[in-house]
């Protein structure tokens, strides 16, 4: 039971700042990718690595192109 505890709330966390993630962006930049990438862990995993970028001024907008 503890181990199902543990990834539930690793989980939630994970998503947690998933949403603060995307909300932070959309507030700069506007929902510029597809949300049906937030299904597929690979491509959830580079969106917010790209998010992350583009929040710190390393980068511009994220678009589907840049995760295909």
């Amino acid at each position: 039971m503890v181990s199902f505890y543990d990834n539930w709330r690793f989980f939630v966390e994970d998503e947690t700042i998933l949403v603060m993630l995307v909300q932070q962006y959309a507030g700069k930049h506007g929902i510029t990718f597809s949300s049906k990438h937030l299904d597929d862990p690979e491509k959830k995993a580079q969106l917010i690595t790209l998010i992350q970028e583009s929040l710190a001024g390393k980068r511009g907008p994220v678009t589907d192109d840049d995760l295909v």
